[in-house]
């Protein structure tokens, strides 16, 4: 947006360039230097100068304009128009680039969470095996224990 606002400052300074270099005397009435222009005091008035608060600005009738102001007012708004145009034109391609990230991230974190969950069931499976035949082993070697001292119904015929 601040594009926008700074083209519309940029041709609202060159509006009123045209205008003032239309206000400007006659050249033999200017001085032919700028730079004494530029130095030389300014005329004092009675009046202070008019304050632009931004709020002045009114434009001119197109029949109040020469035609080569009219002409440059056309060039500087279609240029605008222009800029606009490709201002929003980038904004929106941002806009679906930044929805593709937003999707990518959101797939890659589902897919991470899946995962995850893979995992933990997995870990969960291998903990409940590994308890099964901790306790296998255990009565195994209960029994081993018991037909050594002599409960032969605990010992296991061989294969």
């Amino acid at each position: 947006m601040s594009m926008t606002r700074t083209l519309a400052a940029t041709l609202a300074f060159a509006l009123a360039a045209g205008a003032a270099q239309a206000q400007t005397p006659p050249a033999q009435a200017r001085s032919a230097d700028p730079v004494d222009q530029l130095l030389s005091p300014a005329p004092t008035t009675d009046n202070p100068p008019p304050v632009n608060d931004g709020e002045a600005y009114h434009r001119a009738d197109d029949s109040e304009q020469t035609p080569e102001e009219l002409r440059i007012t056309r060039a500087l708004n279609d240029e605008v128009v222009s800029r606009n145009q490709l201002v929003e034109n980038q904004e929106q391609a941002e806009r679906i680039k930044h929805e593709e990230i937003v999707a990518a991230a959101t797939r890659a974190r589902l897919a991470y969470e899946e995962e995850a969950r893979r995992a933990d069931a997995a870990e969960s499976d291998w903990q409940a095996e590994q308890a099964r035949w901790q306790a296998e082993r255990a009565r195994w070697e209960a029994d081993v224990r018991a037909c050594r001292a002599g409960d032969r119904s605990r010992c296991v015929p061989p294969h």
